[in-house]
């Protein structure tokens, strides 16, 4: 009498083999046994820009290399009592840069803004909404990148 080879045992894996050898009843993970995996760790990057005064035409505020960052936004806090109008610039060699998006922030409002296109460098640019209004703005950077 010859016997069949058993496929799973009561409280066994029923999983087929990969070659690795695992610990009965568990599932094999989805990596390979011979590889280690990499974990990710993520840089996290932030700028301020504290007492920015509005004038009547756009000012630009320092440039940001953004080729290697993952997601970045500007965070806007009008501090003043007076309309602003905030405008991401995006450009592929930092000197020539073109609008992106484009918000009114109100007094004592804050927005975030994303860029909706990606260059190697991106930067904000900022004005009063009104002529002879000019108001005082909180800019802060933010990014994160996985290294």
């Amino acid at each position: 009498m010859t016997s069949a080879p058993s496929r799973g045992r009561k409280g066994g894996s029923s999983y087929p083999s990969s070659g690795c050898k695992h610990k009965r009843g568990r599932r094999p993970r989805k990596r390979s046994c011979d590889t280690k995996r990499r974990h990710a760790r993520s840089l996290f990057v932030e700028q301020v820009f504290a007492d920015v005064r509005t004038t009547d035409e756009f000012a630009p505020l320092p440039k940001q290399s953004t080729a290697h960052l993952t997601v970045y936004s500007y965070a806007v806090i009008n501090e003043g009592g007076a309309p602003a109008v905030a405008q991401v610039q995006v450009g592929p060699d930092g000197d020539h840069f073109a609008a992106d998006v484009e918000e009114t922030i109100m007094p004592g409002q804050t927005r975030v803004m994303a860029v909706a296109r990606f260059q190697r460098f991106t930067r904000l640019t900022v004005r009063s909404k009104h002529e002879d209004q000019p108001t005082t703005l909180t800019v802060y950077f933010q990014a994160q990148a996985l290294c």
